[in-house]
């Protein structure tokens, strides 16, 4: 008996992983938002531990129903109390947000950063907008105990570096839940425009109506990158497309539409604005008499963007994580009238 309990133990991984290899291979998971470990990336190298490294992450990438079957371990531990799965909080009316804790920053990088932005503060008009994540500003959403970073003393740490620049505190104006996307990190179009609104109160210019964007929902299911992370969320969030004139846009060097709407039939639909992150995005607008300026940014600018199209004859948005560029002699050569630094905190 114990010698027929030890085959079946030693038989039925075996039978698993050799039906991995006459299995269809794919390299994409859709729910999870990622690539996954294929044949043709396996490392060759055994001597460092690279070919046993990638072997392993392949077996768990390609293991027959896996999402079915993480789906299921994830419910199971839901079950069992947990509110934590995958580095995503299970909030209030099936929120989620994003685990972000002190250990997860790196506070000389950020402080760093700031120092750069501040040289640049003694050549042009600068503003700076923190984006304060989304658990950090609503803590009272959280799972009970859950621990999140210090956004207020981050904030503060950074703004007093600051001593040249603009800085738009957006805490009062991003203070409810219902700002940012409930499966997603990023801030909702609701919460864009309430950084719109932060970012004409700090220049002291009017602020056009929500209603006067003439806001268009787009689609009714999405699913961004926290729900990835779970894969059990019964949520979903609205895409909103404010309505913008005719725009030209060049990004890394090729023409693409303003809204990517081809997105919106994929599960990154949030690829919708701009088409995703780009290392220089330039955007020309219908405004011929107005300034121009450059945004360093990350994701949330992409959403933001839509309610600046009409202030500006140009806006240059900069991701520095996708282009490498020397700051000071970009600057110089597109003499921009503003700039405004809008990245989520922790970055």
């Amino acid at each position: 008996m114990k010698k027929a309990v030890l085959i079946i133990l030693i038989l039925i991984p075996a039978l698993i992983t050799a039906a991995i290899f006459f299995f269809p291979e794919h390299s994409l998971s859709e729910k999870e938002n990622r690539y996954l470990t294929t044949r043709q990336s396996l490392s060759s190298d055994i001597k460092d531990g690279s070919f046993q490294s990638d072997l392993e992450q392949y077996l768990s990438d390609q293991f027959p129903l896996r999402e079915t079957l993480v789906s299921i371990q994830a419910r199971l531990r839901v079950a069992l109390g947990q509110r934590e799965i995958g580095g995503a909080y299970l909030c209030k009316d099936g929120r989620l947000m994003q685990k972000i804790t002190e250990s997860d920053i790196d506070k000389n990088a950020i402080t760093a950063y700031a120092d750069r932005m501040n040289r640049l503060a003694e050549q042009f008009p600068l503003y700076v907008m923190y984006v304060p994540s989304a658990g950090a500003i609503n803590r009272g959403e959280l799972p009970d105990g859950a621990p999140m970073y210090d956004f207020d003393a981050l904030y503060s740490q950074l703004t007093s570096r600051l001593s040249g620049a603009n800085c738009v505190d957006l805490r009062s104006y991003l203070n409810s839940p219902d700002y940012y996307y409930k499966t997603d990190h990023h801030w909702n179009t609701d919460g864009a425009y309430q950084a719109y609104t932060a970012f004409c109160a700090a220049k002291g210019e009017s602020v056009r109506t929500k209603e006067s964007f003439h806001l268009q929902t787009v689609a009714k299911d999405f699913k961004g990158t926290l729900d990835s992370k779970v894969l059990i969320s019964k949520a979903k969030d609205k895409i909103v497309l404010p309505t913008v004139g005719d725009l030209e846009v060049t990004a890394d060097g090729q023409s693409l539409p303003f809204y990517e709407l081809a997105a919106l039939k994929t599960k990154d639909k949030y690829n919708v604005f701009q088409g995703g992150n780009h290392g220089i995005c330039e955007i020309k607008t219908e405004n011929k008499e107005g300034k121009k300026l450059v945004i360093f940014k990350d994701s949330f600018a992409n959403s933001f963007v839509p309610f600046l199209t009409g202030e500006y004859s140009q806006i240059i948005l900069v991701d520095e994580r996708y282009t490498f560029l020397g700051i000071e002699d970009f600057l110089n050569r597109t003499e921009p009238d503003e700039i405004l630094v809008l990245r989520e905190i922790i970055n």
